[in-house]
């Protein structure tokens, strides 16, 4: 009995001694607690590590228990991580001193925040994200973080709950962008450095695995996993030490409901069935049929809630990329070749593909971006749309002879204007556009074979930071969604070989518009007044529209539906507050605080 009642009185001096945020009453009214939160979610999860993950399904899932940020933006307020008197919006962090603006930061953290285990939140976990996330062998999605262009930011550990961190030059939105704990999340030190110290980064990508028991899996965000069956479901279950940390504005712990359950679905059909039968709590539906079916479930009663259709542009933009290091030389000798890639662009009917694919619900994709990111807009017109155009450049680049099944032939090399189009399965907005670009293709001598193929290959195709790939492909629809509102470099994306770089991981084999492109890049992290920056995004964009390494599609309209009786003011309904789910906390972590 007297261990009963020393661990109690422990228990007691921890949370009495924690200093918790307590959330303003925007995010999180007060509220009864309890129920279950429902989702779905497209495509499957490959790995439970969210230090590795690799596409939106898996950063949306898997943030729900990562590690928190020092700072949040504050989407109902000043839509940045800033407050109105210039100072952060802190979150884990109790302070933070700027040094040097944008470029040094002194960070002191909330003491008493622990990870699930009971293990307490620390420095160390500060300074293990830097470690674990800036090595490059880990090819974490996260890297970023870590560098300012070639350069490594430096921490530096000040005492039990402070550390420093520097940068070689200031950055647009240093803290949110280079503040490894806020850019990509909190490690837990005690859990991950003991087998990065031994093993590496081939030890840190083999942990948390998708055959790992949930129960091992330490949490330091708003949920426990419990359960996982692998294209299946997610069970996510309340952390109660959260709600030591971060409260409503009555003081209650968050989050509010009990559970979070994600089932995966195989198919957009599959997800959409869920959500008209009321097995779904909130949903963003993109293509006409989606739409309709939401709207009627709705007006005859048969589900409850609210549907906005078309509140505003959505981030989400489709691209045809290409593999420059396809093992087949004909196919990377035509990838390469920017001609090939103008002639497919002026191919492509991008009208008919927002009708077949869209309803009519999206408009033709320009750029890497859409309206919703505003002023990052390029100043540049549609796509043109000319056949007989795209042919001639064929020509021009030896595809001059048509073969008997009616497919452009290089005579001089017995190449032909062939290739496999893949999209990841279940998605039949990309499978659709695959098979319209084939039909409208066909009739020109160029042979585009659509390949649904499994997500995990499909992601595949794409991540990684070194050669060989790990899938040799052709080329691939493929989509991008969100993009930093400050700042939207995608430096992850479209740097020389950097992890979600599409087009090239062979950093000895780069052209110069590659190297312009990284340049400009790199130039728009560093730039801090807003109009040079917008000017340094409009010069990359007609860099990226004159060699299309990523050929924009199309683009959807923001749609969404929600049964979730919270408060969220729907002004605050647009698709970059919400939808971003490279910034999965947008929603979901408002939604934890609203049940």
């Amino acid at each position: 009995m007297r261990t009963l009642i020393l661990l109690f009185g422990l228990a007691l001096f921890a949370l009495a001694s924690a200093q918790p945020l307590v959330v303003d009453e925007n995010y999180a009214p007060s509220s009864l607690m309890g129920g279950t939160i429902r989702e779905s979610s497209f495509g499957d999860i490959n790995t439970l590590n969210p230090y590795l993950t690799g596409s939106a399904t898996e950063a949306a899932v898997l943030g729900m228990y990562g590690g928190p940020g020092t700072v949040y933006r504050d989407w109902l307020g000043t839509r940045s991580y800033r407050n109105s008197e210039g100072g952060f919006n802190l979150y884990w962090a109790k302070s933070i001193e700027e040094v040097r603006p944008e470029q040094e930061f002194i960070v002191t953290l909330k003491e008493g925040w622990k990870w699930s285990d009971g293990i307490e939140m620390t420095a160390d976990d500060a300074i293990a994200a830097f470690i674990i996330h800036g090595d490059p062998e880990v090819e974490s999605n996260g890297f970023s973080c870590s560098v300012v262009g070639d350069e490594k930011v430096v921490y530096e550990k000040l005492g039990t709950y402070q550390y420093r961190f520097s940068l070689p030059k200031p950055q647009v939105n240093a803290i949110s962008a280079n503040d490894c704990v806020n850019a990509a999340g909190a490690v837990p030190a005690h859990i991950f450095m003991p087998v990065y110290e031994a093993q590496g980064a081939e030890g840190v990508k083999a942990l948390w695995g998708v055959d790992t028991d949930p129960s091992t899996i330490i949490s330091g965000g708003p949920y426990l996993l419990s359960e996982f069956r692998p294209g299946e479901r997610v069970v996510l279950k309340r952390n109660p030490s959260f709600g030591e940390f971060v409260q409503d504005a009555s003081g209650n712990p968050l989050p509010g409901p009990d559970d979070w359950i994600v089932t995966l679905s195989a198919d957009q059909n599959a997800e959409l069935a869920l959500v008209v039968t009321g097995q779904v709590d909130f949903y963003w539906p993109t293509v006409l049929d989606q739409v309709r079916a939401v709207q009627e479930a709705v007006n005859n009663g048969s589900i409850k809630g609210n549907f906005y259709p078309n509140l505003s542009p959505s981030t989400s933009t489709d691209f045809l990329t290409y593999n420059f290091n396809s093992t087949n030389t004909c196919k990377s000798s035509m990838f390469r070749n920017q001609l090939f890639r103008q002639a497919m662009s002026l191919m492509i009917d991008r009208d008919a593909l927002v009708q077949a694919a869209l309803g009519g619900l999206g408009f033709p994709a320009i750029a890497q971006t859409t309206q919703a990111i505003a002023p990052f807009v390029p100043d540049l017109p549609e796509f043109e749309y000319n056949p007989d155009a795209g042919v001639a450049l064929l020509h021009d680049i030896g595809f001059t002879e048509m073969a008997s099944d009616g497919v452009l032939t290089n005579p001089e090399t017995g190449c032909r204007v062939e290739y496999d189009l893949q999209f990841n399965s279940g998605n039949n907005r990309r499978g659709q556009q695959a098979l319209v670009i084939s039909q409208m293709m066909a009739d020109y001598g160029v042979k585009v074979n659509p390949r649904e193929v499994s997500t995990e290959i499909w992601q595949n195709s794409i991540l990684g930071t070194e050669m060989p790939r790990q899938v040799d492909y052709d080329a691939q629809i493929w989509g991008l969604s969100g993009g930093d509102i400050d700042n939207p470099s995608s430096n992850n994306v479209l740097r020389i070989a950097s992890n979600l770089n599409s087009w090239n991981k062979n950093k000895d084999s780069v052209e110069a518009w590659e190297l312009l492109v990284d340049k400009l890049t790199v130039q728009m992290d560093e730039t801090l007044d807003t109009e040079a920056r917008v000017n340094l995004f409009k010069q990359r964009a007609e860099i990226m529209r004159e060699y299309l390494p990523l050929t924009p599609l199309i683009a959807q309209s923001f749609h969404f539906y929600e049964n979730l009786g919270n408060d969220w003011p729907k002004e605050a309904l647009d698709a970059v507050s919400i939808q971003s789910p490279y910034n999965p906390g947008n929603r979901r972590e408002n939604l934890t605080m609203a049940p």
